[in-house]
């Protein structure tokens, strides 16, 4: 091998315990001129320890770099998103005094509880500023889809809410929707058989029973007749309203459509690309995810890539199926494919140690860990850099024993496996040649 990887020999020295970059050097020489001459950024312990060596190749190659004005002493570099810069002119106003409660609502800096004040007015066109917000949480939006107020009394979602679903831009209004599919509510459930097309036999029945449940068959079939069903639900919907126990049997056959192994059965059916379109869909209509069958399904015969993928991007995926995703390897050049996982880092789904133990492979693991990847960044992490642990691990496997170090930095750009299957192989690998800590 003629040289290594930059970007792992940047990783590597930057997790690295500085007190072996000199031993790195001098046991790499040469090798690291064509890296050093790519490099964007070089961490500070690998140019010290060039110098410290006195290779002259080396250090013309750090030399020619800093001429260039591209050196950069941080370890990581971390872009954090731009964020504005709060200008004081004097003490913040009450902005409950400042302002009318329904200009409030429309603020999107109100805390969590100035919203709760908000929504305890129970007026109508503060309901509906906040609900075209970003601030809600879905239980209330589910409420207020619900007409229900704050003192738990029930009745007509007022107009304010009902003008805004039936005049806002169709993606937000879906979105919104999601948590009023049951609401019962005859002028919501208008809006829903009017404006989205359900896509799920589910979703069509939990509309007509929901109103069924809070108005009656009149304001059911009155909902049936602006729909355009096909004619395998509507029929069955129409016979029930003939039928004296037709309630009840719409129950049931949404109870049945609502089966979690029949809902499991569903998303894994069907060519790959269809499979995330069925998530979306099951839950674009109000449904649920079934999570405990998705497990054992999953545990029998694994999930398709392109349903795996979709069901990680959701905030409630279970932990077993997110490490389960890392195992089967993260794509290298197409990182578009793997969105799911800075989301599910950013907010505590997985952690920078999940990476570190059951990732693969190895160099997009390294590049993720050390900052280098363009998608995610340990900056933004619930969890930030494992580095108590990864320091744990260099520890027990590679500790002092240059021999190692240098195993490992040559096996990184093509090893398939995890960080912890690359550091035991790189132990053995020493072992078997006799290395030691002097190398």
């Amino acid at each position: 091998m003629n040289s290594i990887d930059p970007s792992v020999v940047r990783a590597v020295f930057t997790l690295a315990d500085p007190a072996l970059a000199p031993a790195l050097v001098q046991r790499l020489g040469t090798e690291l001129v064509p890296a050093l001459r790519v490099m964007t950024t070089v961490p500070t312990a690998l140019t010290d320890a060039v110098r410290a060596f006195g290779h002259a190749e080396l250090i013309a190659a750090i030399e020619a770099r800093e001429a260039r004005g591209t050196r950069d002493d941080r370890p990581m570099p971390i872009t954090a998103p731009a964020l504005p810069l709060p200008v004081f002119a004097g003490p913040r106003p009450d902005r409950s005094i400042a302002e009318d409660p329904v200009e409030r609502a429309a603020r999107g800096d109100l805390s969590a509880a100035e919203v709760d004040a908000l929504l305890g007015l129970d007026d109508p066109h503060v309901d509906a500023r906040l609900f075209a917000g970003s601030l809600l949480p879905d239980a209330e939006r589910a409420r207020l889809l619900a007409g229900v107020r704050r003192d738990g009394t029930a009745g007509p979602v007022p107009g304010p809410l009902t003008t805004l679903l039936w005049d806002a831009e169709l993606g937000r209004c879906a979105a919104w929707l999601a948590a009023g599919m049951t609401s019962g509510d005859p002028e919501v459930a208008r809006v829903v058989v009017n404006r989205l097309p359900l896509r799920t036999e589910a979703g069509r029945l939990r509309v007509v029973v929901g109103v069924w449940t809070r108005y009656g068959r009149t304001q059911a079939r009155r909902l049936l007749a602006e729909t355009d069903f096909p004619a395998g639900t509507r029929e069955p919907i129409e016979d029930a309203f003939a039928d004296r126990d037709g309630l009840a049997v719409l129950r049931a056959r949404l109870s049945a459509e609502e089966d979690p192994e029949r809902v499991v059965a569903h998303l894994r059916d069907g060519e790959e690309r269809e499979q995330r379109e069925r998530v979306d869909a099951v839950l674009a209509d109000g449904g649920g995810i079934p999570w405990a069958e998705l497990l054992r399904s999953h545990r029998a015969a694994a999930l398709p890539d392109p349903l795996h993928a979709r069901l990680a991007e959701l905030p409630d995926c279970p932990h077993e199926l997110s490490l389960a995703l890392l195992a089967r390897g993260l794509p290298e050049q197409a990182r578009n494919e793997r969105p799911w996982l800075h989301e599910a880092l950013v907010h505590g789904r997985l952690s920078g140690a999940d990476l570190l133990r059951y990732a693969r492979p190895a160099p997009v693991v390294l590049s993720i860990l050390a900052g280098i990847d363009d998608r995610t960044s340990p900056e933004w992490w619930a969890s930030g850099v494992p580095r108590a642990e990864s320091d744990a691990l260099v520890d027990e496997y590679l500790g002092g024993n240059a021999e190692a170090w240098i195993v490992a930095l040559r096996l990184f750009p093509e090893f398939t496996g995890t960080i912890v299957e690359l550091l035991a192989t790189a132990r053995a690998m020493a072992a078997g040649r006799g290395g030691s800590a002097a190398g």
